[in-house]
């Protein structure tokens, strides 16, 4: 269960980490997708936030192990 957790958080961190674009990135190709670089900014943290929800749902805190 726990490896199986560890492997959700990974993946979730890596597609973060990678899956999106930087600020300076939507900003170089600002209305790419139609909206300016700060609508596109705000639906990119948006998305960040739905992909790390998504990792925890239903999950509990891990109990302190010290």
């Amino acid at each position: 269960m726990q490896s199986e957790n560890e492997q959700l958080y990974y993946d979730a961190l890596k597609r973060i980490a990678k899956g999106f674009q930087t600020s300076d990135q939507l900003r170089k190709h600002a209305g790419q997708y139609g909206c300016d670089h700060l609508d596109e900014l705000e639906m990119s943290y948006e998305n960040i936030q739905q992909v790390a929800k998504a990792a925890i749902k239903g999950k509990r805190r891990p109990k302190d192990s010290s």
